[in-house]
């Protein structure tokens, strides 16, 4: 069972890699495997009880904020594990797969597979347009606009990790929500399958809290973290997946990126291989846990230009992120290479990539 998203990448990557020599590889990379998936998902959760469990067992004011912290990392996972849902690549049975990422991966982050998924898939066919809504709100928000002086930068990530940008992220993940789809008017329409899986959910949380009176701790090392912290992580990763800029040149495999990342890198900013995100647009249907097999295809086929849509690190010193991010604006033109033109095409038609 694979995906079907067809966007303007799939034109542009038909134009220069060799479709048929890669169209086995790539129905081989799109097989769900359930247990990786599984085993992905009670990872996270296994470390964010022990999180939990350590506050408790420690007992110290200092236990709290590193928790919290580690607590963060692993919502962003939970929030990649929902983006496979999205995509009907989690689990082998698409159903069963909602399910599931509505369970333990959407609802506890106030969110629902669906919502994000309707506009996740208008990212896909629209990526870097008017038309892209995440593309579209960044526009509207100062604060994703870059680069900025490393002061300016690294005030922003603390804005981040201190909550003070937590209503404009709200505005950008509320029709993904249950209550904005309920409320709001947000697509799609709330299923009665959505319904009941909520009311459970909402139900089994209040439980829990009134048996365990954890409610302190439910605030503090979960609501809290999702508005703050995690969010810090959140935008250095969706910094390095697309350029903001308002000058759309018009070629999506050379406006999204992949970033290698450190170990270290990776567990906070891009977890499950979230780091491969050129290799998700031009292989939308491949799961995470294969997409570094099909980064080193793009590789191979020269897709890859550093300083341009690939980069070694977040933060180092060598063809980093971060010094893209604070790079002088009036160097920019010299620094980076010049896109290739590519033809735009004809009204309408939309080339896939995916047998």
């Amino acid at each position: 069972m694979y995906a079907e998203v067809i966007d303007e990448a799939d034109v542009q990557f038909a134009r220069r890699v060799d479709r048929q020599a890669l169209a086995k590889m790539t129905r081989e990379m799109s097989r769900v495997s359930n247990v990786r998936a599984l085993w992905a998902l009670g990872t996270q959760w296994l470390v964010i009880v022990a999180a939990f469990a350590a506050v408790v067992w420690v007992d110290r004011w200092w236990a709290w904020p590193i928790a919290a912290l580690v607590i963060a990392t692993r919502q962003h996972a939970m929030l990649a594990l929902m983006h496979e849902a999205a995509h009907y690549h989690f689990l082998s049975n698409r159903k069963v797969g909602d399910v599931v990422a509505d369970f333990l991966c959407a609802f506890p982050l106030n969110m629902t597979t669906a919502g994000y998924r309707h506009q996740h898939m208008e990212h896909h066919r629209h990526v870097n347009t008017a038309k892209d809504p995440y593309w579209a709100s960044m526009q509207q928000d100062p604060s994703w606009h870059f680069p900025r002086t490393p002061m300016r930068a690294a005030a922003v990530f603390m804005g981040d990790a201190l909550g003070l940008y937590a209503p404009n992220h709200l505005k950008v993940v509320l029709p993904w929500t249950y209550w904005g789809r309920l409320l709001g008017g947000a697509k799609p329409k709330v299923s009665a399958a959505e319904h009941v899986r909520y009311v459970i959910y909402v139900a089994a949380l209040l439980t829990t809290l009134v048996m365990t009176g954890a409610w302190l701790h439910w605030l503090l090392l979960w609501v809290l973290p999702t508005t703050t912290v995690m969010m810090a992580f959140f935008r250095m990763r969706a910094l390095g997946e697309h350029p903001l800029d308002a000058e759309i040149k018009g070629d999506e495999t050379r406006e999204t990126r992949d970033v290698k990342g450190t170990l270290l890198e990776n567990f906070f900013v891009a977890p499950l291989n979230c780091n491969y995100h050129l290799t998700h647009h031009a292989f939308p249907s491949v799961p995470f846990y294969n997409l570094p097999v099909m980064h080193e295809e793009l590789d191979k086929a020269g897709m890859l230009e550093d300083g341009v849509n690939r980069f070694d690190t977040y933060l180092g010193k060598h063809n980093s992120l971060v010094k893209y991010l604070t790079r002088k604006p009036a160097t920019v033109a010299e620094a980076l290479p010049a896109a290739t033109p590519t033809p735009t095409p004809a009204s309408g038609v939309r080339m896939p990539l995916h047998s």
